[in-house]
Formats: C-alpha cells, sequence, structure tokens
C-alpha cells in the first residue's frame, strides 16, 4: 500500500528540509477517493527566509509530489487577510 505522507517526507529529505520547521501540515481525501497532503516548511536562510511548499497528490495508485519555493514577502502576501486593491 502506498503511503502519501511518507513520500512527501522523503521528498522533503532529498531537499535537506528539516521536519522540525514544519509551519503548516494538512491530510485530507476527497470524496473522489483523491488523497492530498499539504506540507509547508520555514527554511532557514541568512539573507532572506524563505518557505517550500510541499503538495502531494494520490489517486489509485499512483503518487506525485511536488514543491515550490516563495520567499517571506511572497508568503506573507499570500496570508494576509488584506486584499489587494488595483486601483
Amino acid at each position: 500500500m502506498l503511503n502519501l505522507p511518507k513520500e512527501v517526507y522523503e521528498k522533503m529529505n532529498e531537499l535537506c528540509d528539516n521536519p522540525a520547521q514544519i509551519i503548516f501540515q494538512k491530510h485530507e481525501t476527497t470524496s473522489e477517493s483523491l488523497e492530498m497532503y499539504i506540507v509547508i516548511v520555514k527554511i532557514p536562510s541568512v539573507d532572506i527566509p524563505r518557505f517550500r511548499i510541499y503538495k502531494g497528490l494520490q489517486y489509485s495508485n499512483s503518487i506525485t509530489v511536488e514543491y515550490f519555493t516563495l520567499e517571506e514577502d511572497m508568503y506573507l502576501a499570500m496570508t494576509s487577510r488584506e486584499v489587494a486593491s488595483n486601483e
């Protein structure tokens, strides 16, 4: 049996992201039998703090794990409750 969280953590280990820096994680299964596991880690940095978002998806017997990196200002803009105006 496939283990989605294990696959996500293996990818984190490949990229040397310390699980102790996890700031968010969510594991859910939808009604369509799609399993999703999301983890956000804060990457220690001397210059600009960065965050890496991992998204693991499992459907039937297939697992995919994707990730992308954000700088702190981009992360804060995404998590801010204020909506930017284009006016």
